[in-house]
């Protein structure tokens, strides 16, 4: 088949990392692939180490402008035509509707959206949340199928009108090979390392994150360390002085590697306000981290409050700080939470238990 995966932007966050695996198994099956997305960001020069042809749609980002964004569609609009796919995989919501409209204009024979994740579910005005829902419904309408990336995200859309049948859960999925790097770590108390691999946009909650840190470890040789890009950097840094806590924070920048600096960390935070199912906390797993995270989106399917991970509230940063008090003055609660995420995270969220359930869906959506 010729395969067209489609993103808006080429970061390096949870989508772009599901369009990756899932545009190298494609070609690895043997076939034809190319991505479709906004930029020249990481998902680009990853894809061309690894052979996968790319195609720039110029300027197109998430934020809308209705001028330019009639050109960016007139360009998706070409180029589909150009490629004529058999299968057009689209991620992201401003992607989805462009590509949607795109592919059902000139009658690409399979359209698949994978929703990482409700834009109607991001902190904003109530208004703005009951539009972008009914725009998002409308795409799972338009589409042949939708893949939903978390349980959450299936009921959040299922109980629409006329979508149970065009919806179907494929969680994430990553290398579950690796062994557990933090099985016996006794190291915690006021000299924790705290740790999380996120893009820096409001939606990861790390100005949350900074607020439960200076509650829980000002004045101590705690230590923050921030992996990941984004456009909240200099919010974060300058909340991390006026909480007096700058000395103890490390905003470390986005990292090709970032997964490898897991070993670094005693405890790792997702503060969340908005999520599908983080490929961070799976990684983390993995690794034998002990988690903190919020009850929201797909986390409380990986999190198990006091089985897996510990879970807060959103928006609380005295819950998180109470979490992470308890957590780095206990070693085997730390481990213990550690070791049954990691053997949760390996029997439920492999990457070829992911791969093999899409690429399933490629040949019988209209067969």
């Amino acid at each position: 088949m010729k395969i067209l995966y489609g993103i808006t932007k080429s970061n390096w966050g949870g989508a772009q990392k599901y369009v990756y695996d899932m545009a190298l198994a494609s070609q690895a099956a043997g076939h034809d692939v190319a991505v479709m997305c906004g930029g020249d960001g990481p998902l680009v020069s990853k894809l061309a180490e690894a052979g996968v042809r790319t195609i720039n749609i110029p300027g197109f980002s998430r934020d809308i402008d209705m001028l330019d964004d009639a050109k960016r569609l007139w360009f998706i609009i070409k180029t589909v035509k150009a490629e004529k796919p058999d299968v057009f995989h689209i991620n992201s919501s401003k992607m989805g509707g462009a590509g949607i409209f795109s592919g059902r204009l000139l009658g690409v024979p399979k359209i698949i959206f994978t929703a990482h994740g409700w834009p109607f579910r991001e902190p904003r005005h109530w208004l703005q949340n009951l539009i972008i829902e009914e725009l998002s419904w409308i795409t799972v309408l338009a589409s042949h199928l939708t893949i939903c990336v978390s349980e959450k995200d299936y009921e959040d859309m299922a109980r629409k009108p006329l979508t149970r049948e065009k919806l179907v859960v494929i969680h994430n999925g990553i290398d579950v090979s690796h062994t557990n790097m933090r099985a016996g770590h006794k190291t915690g108390g006021d000299n924790v390392v705290v740790g999380t691999i996120a893009e820096l946009h409001r939606n990861k909650g790390l100005d949350i994150g900074l607020r439960a840190f200076a509650r829980a470890f000002k004045f101590t040789d705690a230590k923050l360390e921030i992996v990941g890009g984004g456009d909240e950097r200099e919010s974060l840094q300058r909340l991390s002085v006026e909480l007096g806590i700058d000395s103890q924070v490390n905003l470390i920048g986005f990292r090709d590697n970032a997964t490898a600096l897991l070993s670094n960390f005693d405890i790792f935070i997702l503060p969340s306000r908005k999520e599908g199912l983080p490929y961070t906390i799976l990684e983390a797993g993995i690794a034998g981290l002990p988690v903190i995270s919020t009850s929201v989106g797909g986390i409380p399917e990986i999190i198990k409050n006091g089985e897996t991970g510990l879970l807060v509230p959103p928006e609380d940063p005295k819950a998180l700080a109470d979490a992470l008090k308890k957590l780095s003055d206990n070693s085997s609660e730390r481990e213990r939470l550690g070791n049954n995420l990691h053997n949760f995270v390996k029997k439920n969220f492999s990457k070829e238990k992911m791969v093999e359930e899409t690429l399933s869906l490629y040949g019988e959506i209209g067969s």
